[in-house]
């Protein structure tokens, strides 16, 4: 998910979020292969938010791309999208929202990940049916990919079946531990504070010229 907004000078936000508007709400149109395929053009393996909502697409699109099927414990997974529904009901979060449109667009598309993870319940904060969907999603891949393309991976197995999966070299580093505890708290303070910051700077430079038109014509009348 961290990279879409990096994107968002080539238009990959409003992009995804349009996707899912027409995936998810039935709005607009559904994005097709060729469309997925230029939105992905310069990349060669992705992961997580948006695209794992977009999974058979991708397979249709993709279909002798290699499919990663990263394993976890659903109690751990859990607690990880517990603190996703804390973001998303952060006051602060919503309050940004109402100033600019790309923090509504990422809640959006946090609220409809969510909605795919708790269907068929209508409500997204529906938390009962989580480890259903969760489940569920395991299924549908392990039924969607053929076995020789497909690896069902752990982080504690590190580098040497994902290194033999790809036929890639083992690094001499060893395999990474990220995303851990309140990284992902982290990652949205600043996200807050970057956008807060950003939008004091665009008021300042509205106000400014009208500070200096309202000087003036004090200056000139009094």
């Amino acid at each position: 998910m961290a990279e879409v907004p990096n994107n968002k000078h080539k238009g990959h936000f409003w992009c995804w979020h349009e996707a899912m508007l027409a995936k998810f709400k039935g709005t607009g149109s559904n994005y097709t292969a060729a469309d997925l395929a230029i939105l992905l053009e310069d990349y060669s393996a992705v992961t997580d938010i948006p695209c794992v909502l977009f999974c058979d697409e991708l397979i249709a699109t993709f279909p002798h791309a290699k499919v990663i099927l990263t394993n976890r414990d659903p109690d751990r997974w859990l607690q990880s999208i517990e603190k996703l529904y804390s973001i998303i009901e952060w006051r602060s979060m919503n309050l940004l929202a109402r100033f600019e449109p790309d923090i509504g667009k990422y809640l959006s598309i946090l609220q409809m990940a969510l909605t795919s993870w708790t269907s068929p319940s209508p409500d997204w904060r529906d938390r009962s049916q989580l480890r259903a969907g969760f489940l569920r999603h395991y299924q549908h891949i392990r039924s969607s990919v053929p076995p020789d393309r497909l690896l069902e991976f752990r982080a504690e197995d590190g580098w040497a079946p994902l290194c033999a999966f790809l036929e890639k070299p083992v690094p001499v580093e060893g395999y990474p531990y990220v995303n851990a505890g309140n990284e992902l708290f982290h990652i949205h303070y600043l996200l807050i504070a970057v956008t807060a910051l950003s939008l004091v700077v665009k008021g300042l430079l509205w106000l400014t010229p009208v500070g200096v038109v309202l000087f003036g014509v004090w200056y000139y009348y009094v």
